[in-house]
């Protein structure tokens, strides 16, 4: 069996064919298989395991996940709470899953890890390996997780499993920076991740990173939470689009384009190339590099140069209102929304 790990929870006062609806659009816009649809289920495979709808047991409708371990059905469960939460709270809040989740423990998703090498990559990023006991499922379909750094100077909480299936992050004092980073590679024979930082002012991680970097040893041990988020690019013709914060992800998808893929990449820094993050743009990839310092703004130029890549698969990561500008003139262009990955990675 390719899912033998399965859970379902009801949807109180959730009609099926409402939700089923729902969920046939967004696997349509996202090119998910649909394996199964009738009036009493409905069976959609993602990259990760399979989501849908069975009947329930005390309502009419319920949620289903399945997945090929127990990490990947947590990720599976706490997404479709998630997406929950955005439309109906109260729905979310009442889920319970039938494998029960063991509420309180540490996510099944989360493992701790040490930073054992620091390297200088230019004037502006740091090279963090990271080590642990079992990294296997980092891979290629998943390439971001949040990495989880405990305050500074006081008692680290970690996070814990809700009574809906889904993470509960700690507050206060005690309670973890958890931004979202990419693994840059992963070696599952040493079972070490190494991601980069990048630094500016004012970022706690980058803080973080120079600590470690200038030998500080009391937070050397931090959190992973994922793997999550979108994998490789598979197309012929892509149009990139990126900041600093988002160059190790993108320098990881230009290295498994394709074989003789074609496109344009902008990257934008403060002082352009000069930033001397090593990316290995390949044939057929044409690499711009724009400079904040002469004015140069990434969202502009992407919205410009879509004109010239009708077809291509976008690929845009930066400024949180950029990102919008692009999803939605990509949007207005007529792009699918499956050939359209945007990400926000900050907001001025």
């Amino acid at each position: 069996m390719k899912y033998p790990h399965k859970a379902q929870a009801d949807l109180p006062g959730i009609a099926f064919s409402a939700m089923r609806q729902m969920i046939l659009a967004q696997a349509k816009a996202s090119r998910l298989t649909v394996l199964e649809d009738d009036e009493m289920r409905l069976t959609v495979e993602t990259a990760h395991g399979l989501i849908g709808l069975r009947p329930g047991v005390e309502s009419e409708t319920a949620g289903m996940v399945a997945a090929t371990d127990e990490r990947w059905l947590f990720v599976m469960k706490n997404a479709v709470v998630q997406q929950m939460q955005h439309a109906l709270p109260a729905v979310a809040e009442a889920m319970r899953w039938s494998d029960g989740g063991a509420p309180g423990r540490l996510p099944p998703s989360f493992s701790f890890v040490r930073v054992t090498d620091v390297v200088e990559l230019g004037p502006a990023f740091l090279r963090l390996t990271l080590s642990g006991e079992d990294l296997s499922s980092y891979g290629d379909s998943a390439i971001h997780f949040r990495l989880v750094q405990p305050p500074k100077g006081v008692e680290p909480q970690w996070p814990s499993v809700a009574a809906n299936g889904s993470i509960a992050w700690p507050e206060g004092p005690g309670a973890p920076h958890r931004p979202v980073y990419t693994a840059r590679s992963v070696d599952h024979a040493r079972n070490t991740l190494v991601t980069d930082v990048f630094l500016h002012d004012g970022g706690r991680t980058s803080e973080w990173a120079t600590e470690i970097s200038r030998g500080g040893r009391e937070r050397q041990v931090v959190g992973l939470v994922g793997p999550s988020g979108g994998g490789l690019l598979s197309a012929d013709h892509v149009l990139m689009a990126t900041d600093e914060t988002g160059f190790p992800a993108a320098a990881r998808l230009l290295e498994n384009l394709p074989e003789g893929a074609t496109g344009q990449i902008l990257l934008e820094a403060e002082q352009g190339k000069a930033c001397d993050y090593p990316i290995d743009v390949p044939e057929g990839i044409e690499a711009v590099w724009l400079s904040r310092a002469r004015g140069d703004v990434l969202g502009d130029v992407t919205l410009a140069a879509m004109a010239n890549h009708a077809g291509a698969k976008i690929w845009f990561a930066g400024e949180g209102h950029q990102a919008t500008q692009v999803r939605n003139a990509a949007k207005a262009a007529g792009w699918e929304s499956g050939d359209v990955r945007v990400s926000s990675f900050w907001r001025v």
